[in-house]
């Protein structure tokens, strides 16, 4: 019998090309869209779990106060792994990542290597790394020893089997030899871990990188594997009471007001709480892209059920003989639903095979979407497809349940006459629909707002201008070689103006009338300001070479602030000026002599941040030389740079940057979420389509007779297609009046995580409306146009 249903099932696809395709391509897109962005999620969840010991590894963080707000931060000092390992037998190892600069020598060719750091031998212990060349017993137990990954392997060498090999690497201005120990396997792209090149953690003491009191300082990463039944809640809290006691009188306060936890290391990448991105570690990611991302699987499959099941609804009434002639030789209800159900199962299954084949072939657009990289490919994980497999046939026998059901219940005597006619008003097919246009109508509302806010931000005035401004990142914070390159090009008449800064990622903590808090803080020199034009409203710049204020018998820095500042402790601009402002700790520290208008230093995402700048002298450090170029060559201010940096500094590569293109970068994020978006909408809106256009069939197929009577009677061909599609753009327009207040809903609260953001307007849902009217109506159309030019003796002739 199974068999007997398949070879109908068969031919009736064969006979059908058209609905074959629709149908099978509709479910084959869902199925594909389901597989790719399944996959994202399943490497999201299993970020790091491919380390045998994945459940007994902890990063050590730390809860820490200061200036009035507690965080939690992924790093510690350099020594307190090791001396918690020493005393708590619950610990079996430890590690700790501590982040160095390093320029590897190829050739005469002198090569920025990220990814470097110190590390103590028990990495290889606790984490799992695939040898390629060498042996990592012993590995980095000898101080100029390094151990590098497979693609640096090839990078530098041309080859991986590379071991007892030498490479120059220039590591603290210290060009020396190092051996290789091992080449391993480049980390998966699910891992953590961002380690290039691996040195020694006895370099990093001998280099002095330890400081004389390392338990004032935070910046190194420490991990640690407990022993099997370890309790890491008991372990965290003897952690602290070690801390404590190795931290008395007054030199221990600050140790002592540190408190520690113990972070899974599987937790770490999907981590909302605490930044994933400590010395040694990659960035993590927001839990909520997997949540978005899996809710837009579902709803296509979703869709893309609702279409086939309206299409197979619609193939049912040509096929109402078929069932006269089964039900007259005896065939139950059970055996035509089983008989349609059947042929879902086997539509579905065909649609599978497409779908997964869709989703190899778009699997690498797919990975530069989401921006991630893929291990293997679409057919290699067993688990999914099979997952996926199950997923389909229980969707493909739930779509299918109702058209089974409602061509079971077909009158005998109406099915051999051909006058089936689907009994009441149709509501469910209708109400399919309705959802259809009403996810694809948020989408579309969702999209067009995504589009706007991205614009308005791209757009929107951060307050000083970025145009024809170039930024030199002086890695170290060298003063020498920011002035000498500044001296460089001071001579060249391409560049009109060049200011040093020390950046903006920095902040201390003030204090004002009894009320501390913190703020950011940078030095610069006076003609930064002219040159990003921000605009001074009330007082005088700073002077060159240092700018003081001697009070009594303290020595006041002299300093700008920002509007934001102001606002922060409560002063109008006019009244600010002469205010002294405290160091944190209640001491005067410094005097404000001029306000600056509010700008924003990366992008409109965020607020703007109380600002303090300290004037510019020999003793500031600066990490960041500003130009200001002529347009005219805009095209050779990166080689005229580059030119003068290696007369500064000819072994380290040159980090620059144009300052449009970086604040421009700010909004990636955005940007790739936009494009998720603007698809899964243009899917919606085809599958929904699809699923309008079984529906308009039905309906058509059922009025043939009305038409050609109307047809004979003298109705235009125009009145006819008004006629057919009157029913169901009343549905649409129905599906667009549930969608705003839905829409409304979403963008509002999406919109909520902008400091600067559009307003929602008439506009918003306007646009998006005339957009689902059109396609729908177009869709409608095509079908009712093929209905109202048919001949009418063809509909006619039995009657």
């Amino acid at each position: 019998m199974i068999k007997n249903y398949l070879k109908i099932a068969f031919r009736n696809l064969a006979k059908h090309k058209g609905y074959s395709f629709i149908n099978i391509t509709g479910l084959a897109l869902g199925i594909a869209c389901c597989l790719l962005i399944f996959m994202y999620v399943k490497d999201e969840l299993t970020f790091d779990r491919y380390h045998t010991n994945s459940d007994r590894i902890y990063r050590i963080v730390c809860e820490i106060e200061f200036g009035g707000n507690t965080s939690i931060m992924g790093a510690t000092n350099d020594v307190e792994a090791k001396e918690y390992a020493e005393r708590l037998p619950e610990i079996e190892y430890f590690t700790r990542f501590s982040e160095t600069g390093a320029i590897v020598k190829k050739g005469d060719e002198f090569i920025y290597q990220y990814g470097t750091v110190f590390s103590d031998p028990s990495v290889f212990k606790m984490f799992d790394f695939k040898v390629l060349s060498g042996a990592l017993d012993g590995a980095l137990t000898e101080l100029n020893r390094v151990v590098i990954t497979e693609e640096n392997a090839i990078k530098y060498f041309g080859q991986t089997d590379v071991a007892g090999e030498e490479l120059t690497i220039r590591v603290n201005s210290q060009m020396e030899n190092y051996i290789i120990d091992a080449v391993v396997e480049d980390l998966p792209s699910n891992s953590s871990l961002d380690l290039q090149f691996i040195l020694p953690w006895e370099k990093h003491v001998a280099m002095g990188g330890i400081y004389k009191k390392p338990w004032q300082s935070i910046g190194s990463t420490s991990l640690v594997m407990l022993r099997p039944d370890s309790d890491p809640t008991d372990v965290g809290s003897k952690i602290n009471e070690v801390r404590n006691m190795l931290n008395p009188g007054e030199d221990g306060e600050f140790a002592r007001s540190i408190v520690n936890y113990l972070q899974p290391f599987t937790s770490i990448h999907l981590s909302t709480e605490i930044r994933a991105d400590s010395t040694g570690l990659k960035g993590g990611s927001d839990p909520t892209y997997s949540y978005v991302l899996s809710a837009i699987a579902l709803i296509i499959l979703v869709l893309a059920c609702i279409n086939f099941a309206n299409l197979t609804v619609a193939r049912s009434l040509p096929r109402s003989k078929e069932i006269g002639v089964r039900k007259v030789l005896g065939a139950l209800k059970s055996q035509l639903s089983l008989q349609f159900l059947s042929e879902a199962l086997y539509v579905s299954i065909i649609a599978f095979v497409f779908g997964v084949i869709m989703a190899e072939l778009f699997l690498p657009v797919f990975g530069e979407l989401v921006d991630k990289q893929f291990n293997g490919n679409v057919f290699d994980d067993v688990y999914l497809m099979g997952s996926c497999l199950v997923l389909v046939v229980f969707t493909a026998l739930l779509a299918g349940s109702y058209p089974s059901l409602v061509a079971a219940r077909f009158s005998v005597i109406a099915s051999l006459n051909g006058r089936i006619r689907l009994s009441g008003k149709r509501y469910v097919s209708k109400a399919l629909v309705l959802v259809q246009f009403t996810i694809a109508g948020v989408l579309v509302v969702g999209t067009i707002a995504m589009n706007s806010q991205i614009d308005h931000m791209i757009n929107f005035d951060l307050g000083y201008n970025d145009q024809n401004l170039a930024t030199v990142n002086i890695i170290g914070r060298n003063n020498n070689k920011a002035r000498l390159l500044k001296n460089e090009l001071m001579s060249n008449p391409k560049m009109t103006q060049l200011a040093l800064m020390d950046g903006y990622g920095r902040g201390s903590e003030f204090d004002y009338d009894d009320n501390k808090f913190f703020a950011m803080s940078t030095s610069a020199e006076n003609v930064y300001f002219d040159m990003i034009e921000v605009p001074l409203l009330a007082g005088r710049t700073l002077k060159e070479n240092g700018d003081q204020y001697f009070r009594a018998e303290d020595t006041l820095s002299n300093v700008l602030v920002n509007e934001a500042f102001l606002k922060r402790i409560k002063l109008d601009v006019e009244e600010a000026i002469g205010t002294v402002i405290g160091d944190g700790g209640g001491k005067p520290q410094s005097r404000i002599v001029g306000v600056l208008a509010n700008y924003r230093i990366v992008s409109a995402k965020w607020d703007v941040s109380p600002l303090v700048i300290f004037p510019a002298s020999q003793n500031r450090r600066m990490s960041q030389l500003y130009i200001k170029y002529d347009p005219a060559f805009h095209t050779e201010i990166k080689k005229e740079i580059e030119g003068a940096w290696r007369k500064v500094d000819p072994y380290q590569p040159l980090s620059f940057s144009f300052e449009n293109e970086k604040n421009q970068n700010a909004y990636k994020e955005e940007q790739r979420w936009k494009s998720i978006i603007t698809y899964s909408t243009f899917l919606a809106i085809v599958i929904s389509c699809l699923g309008l256009f079984g529906l308009s069939h039905l309906a058509t197929q059922q009025r043939e007779k009305e038409i050609g009577v109307r047809k004979v009677l003298g109705a235009s061909v125009r009145h006819l297609v008004l006629l057919l599609n009157a029913s169901f753009s009343k549905l649409v327009l129905l599906s667009f009046i549930v969608t705003i207040p839905l829409a409304f809903y979403l963008v509002s609260n999406w919109l909520d995580n902008f400091t600067e953001k559009i307003d929602i307007g008439v506009l918003l849902f306007a646009i998006p409306a005339v957009i689902t009217f059109s396609v729908a109506t177009l869709t409608i159309s095509v079908q009712s146009f093929k209905t109202a030019t048919s001949n009418p003796i063809d509909s006619l002739r039995n009657e």
